[in-house]
C-alpha cells in the first residue's frame, strides 16, 4: 500500500500528492515552486509524474522535476496538447514555467498506473478540461479528483476548454461510485464522496446548458 502526503503550492494553493511505496514515489499535479517540492519530497524515488489536468497551477513545477530525477510523465490523451501550450488551456499563472517538455503516456479511460504492487485506475471525467481525469485506488478506498470534484463544490467549466455538459456527466458518474471513498482533490481539504454525493446527484439532474456557466458560481469553485 502506498503512503499519501501532499504539500500546497503556487499563488492558485493547488495540492500536490506523494503516492510511496517499496518502488518508489508518484507525484500528482507538481503545480509549482520546484525548489520547495524537491526540499519536501527529500530523498524519495521519484519513479512518475501524473498529471490530472492542464492548467498551469498543476503543471508548472514539471519539467524541473523531471531534469532532477530523471522520471516519466503521464496525463489524460486529451490534455496532451494543452499542458505544451498554455494557451491552449486558457489558465495562466504569472511566473510560473507552464509548459511541459514531454509526455511520455497519454491516459485513457480504464488505463492503469501500476508500481510496486499498487494501481491506479484512470477515470476519465472532462468537464473542467477535455482530458480531466480522476485516480482511482480501489484497495485503498481513494480518489484523486483534480479539479473536477473538490469539497462542496466542483471544478469551474468557465475557462476556454471548459464544457459545462461534459462536467454533468462526469458528476453524474461520480455520484454513483461507492460512497465510502476518500476523496483528495486538485484544491481545499480532503472530503468524501458520501459528503459530496447529494450536491454531485444535484448537478446531474441538471440540464446541460454547454456554455452557460452559471451552475459553477453556485457550487462555490473559483477554479
Amino acid at each position: 500500500m502506498f503512503a499519501i502526503k501532499h504539500l500546497t503550492v503556487g499563488s492558485w494553493q493547488a495540492v500536490c500528492y506523494a503516492l510511496t511505496n517499496e518502488e518508489g514515489t508518484v507525484v500528482i499535479d507538481p503545480g509549482a515552486e520546484p525548489d520547495r517540492l524537491m526540499r519536501w519530497l527529500g530523498d524519495a524515488k521519484v519513479i512518475g509524474i501524473v498529471l490530472t489536468h492542464c492548467h498551469s497551477d498543476h503543471i508548472g513545477a514539471v519539467n524541473e522535476l523531471v531534469e532532477h530525477y530523471g522520471c516519466w510523465v503521464a496525463c489524460g490523451a486529451d490534455d496532451v496538447d494543452g499542458v505544451a501550450d498554455v494557451h491552449r488551456s486558457g489558465f495562466d499563472e504569472e511566473g510560473v514555467d507552464y509548459t511541459v517538455d514531454h509526455v511520455d503516456r497519454a491516459l485513457d479511460e480504464g488505463d492503469t498506473i501500476t508500481w510496486g504492487g499498487d494501481t491506479l485506475r484512470v477515470l476519465h471525467t472532462p468537464g473542467h478540461t477535455p482530458g480531466s481525469i480522476c485516480l482511482l485506488s480501489q484497495a485503498q478506498q481513494v480518489l484523486f479528483s483534480g479539479d473536477t470534484l473538490f469539497a462542496g463544490a466542483i471544478g469551474s467549466t468557465a475557462f476556454v476548454l471548459g464544457d459545462y455538459a461534459d462536467m454533468v456527466r462526469s458528476c453524474a458518474r461520480l455520484a454513483q461510485m461507492d460512497a465510502a471513498l476518500a476523496v483528495h482533490p486538485g484544491h481545499g481539504r480532503a472530503t468524501t464522496l458520501r459528503a459530496e454525493r447529494p450536491m454531485l446527484a444535484r448537478i446531474a439532474r441538471s440540464t446541460p446548458r454547454g456554455a452557460d456557466q452559471s451552475s459553477n458560481c453556485r457550487e462555490g469553485s473559483w477554479w
